[in-house]
């Protein structure tokens, strides 16, 4: 059992960092020689993790082209090696690996937010039947929470619209930058992702849900930001809104 595990620590080692393996653990022989059984599996590792991540960033991959990402995956993978059991986790740092090339970043960053969502846990959503038991006084106070995988990603770059453009058959084109950030709402409804950008009281609104701030304060930051008059009536239009989506957790 012992000398079973050794060649196994020898053989992940090999496959995973190219560490030499100890004569005699694998079979030799003229026809096929060892090295190159060896190579089989090590080439095969690094092809399927850069594999893993074209499927995980595929405008990434089609901005870089085929070579291009190959050559960023391989400087990625042996900056960031993998350290999880699973590949779902691989590409967890490749968004802050593009830290000089923001567009890129932001690219990363919002396909990984797109997975996150798609990945994120099933939990029972709050619908306006929920609230309608709830008494007309008591909404001041009430606090909400946002589903698993609700994210509100803040971008400088119009990533959305590249997506958009690219998933409706335009050629992939990088995204141009902003004349000022904006925040991208990200959420998995049933089985599909929807994002959108936020318009400007809306991300505050949100801001001070995320924050856990009730629904008083929600609708004082909506006056803050626009009419004192018109705010109950923009935080009850967003509130049906974020039930409709299917935004907040039971």
């Amino acid at each position: 059992m012992t000398a079973l595990a050794d060649f196994q620590r020898s053989l992940a080692a090999h496959i995973r960092h190219g560490a030499a393996v100890p004569p005699g653990l694998v079979a030799d022989g003229p026809a096929f020689p060892a090295a190159r059984r060896l190579a089989v599996y090590h080439d095969a590792y690094r092809l399927r993790l850069i594999d893993a991540l074209g499927e995980d960033f595929p405008l990434l991959r089609a901005l870089l082209g085929e070579t291009g990402f190959q050559r960023l995956a391989q400087r990625y993978l042996a900056a960031c090696p993998s350290r999880s059991h699973t590949l779902r986790d691989l590409g967890w740092g490749l968004a802050g690996f593009l830290a000089r090339r923001p567009a890129l970043r932001a690219t990363a960053a919002f396909e990984w937010a797109l997975l996150d969502a798609f990945d994120a846990a099933d939990a029972p959503i709050l619908t306006a039947a929920d609230l309608a038991a709830v008494p007309p006084q008591r909404f001041a106070r009430l606090r909400f929470a946002l589903a698993p995988g609700v994210q509100v990603l803040r971008l400088r770059w119009n990533v959305p619209q590249a997506w958009s453009a690219w998933q409706g058959g335009a050629a992939a084109a990088v995204p141009a930058r902003l004349p000022a950030p904006v925040d991208c709402l990200i959420w998995r409804r049933e089985q599909r992702v929807y994002f959108r950008n936020l318009p400007t009281d809306e991300a505050l609104a949100l801001a001070a849900l995320r924050r856990g701030r009730g629904f008083g304060a929600i609708c004082h930051a909506l006056a803050e930001a626009g009419d004192v008059d018109t705010a109950p009536a923009r935080a009850a239009q967003l509130l049906a809104s974020w039930l409709a989506e299917g935004l907040l957790a039971a």
